[in-house]
């Protein structure tokens, strides 16, 4: 079995280096724009709640999709058929908010009620102690506003959370793939 996930959001805000850091565990500082969509095939090693206590392997096609608006024309195409999605926002740079409710919008008008999409704020590592509690303050705020949860805070420089996040989505993928194979 072969999982999509989709990374949204805005251009810069994070997902080409979330994907290399999925696909190779190091953080690559240095990627260029997306055209269109880039994906990674990645193997994912996870306990299931099914009962069995071994390891399975997970294949998850990742979908880097290009955040440019020039982009968003065709991204319906690259969303359909999608087992879930990761929409980021870069914690520094506060408009790359503003656009989020237009990725939701997209998202849900191309996937079937109840595919996973998370909300991810990127670049964690960037921000100073003091801007914490303010970027809290408005998390649920958006959480509420955009009807997403979860909410994660990563970093893909550093791989806080990153595991954590892909690990949860990738059961909830599976779990949500099961469901509707029964259905």
């Amino acid at each position: 079995m072969i999982l999509k996930l989709c990374l949204l959001g805005d251009g810069g805000v994070g997902k080409s280096t979330l994907a290399q850091r999925l696909a190779s565990g190091i953080f690559k500082s240095d990627t260029t724009i997306t055209i269109g969509v880039d994906f990674q095939l990645i193997p994912i090693h996870l306990n299931l709640d099914d009962g069995d206590e071994t390891q399975r392997r997970v294949d998850v096609a990742v979908w880097d999709l290009g955040g440019e608006n020039r982009f968003r024309v065709i991204l319906p195409a690259y969303i359909t058929g999608a087992d879930g999605g990761l929409l980021l926002y870069d914690t520094t740079r506060y408009r790359t908010v503003n656009d989020l409710m237009d990725w939701v919008t997209i998202w849900r008008d191309n996937t079937p009620k109840g595919i996973p999409l998370y909300l991810i704020g990127s670049k964690i590592d960037m921000v100073s102690d003091s801007n914490l509690p303010m970027l809290d303050m408005n998390r649920d705020d958006l959480r509420n506003y955009l009807n997403i949860d979860p909410h994660f805070y990563i970093s893909s420089k550093t791989g806080y959370r990153v595991n954590e996040v892909i690990h949860k989505i990738v059961k909830e993928m599976v779990e949500q793939k099961r469901f509707l194979s029964t259905v």
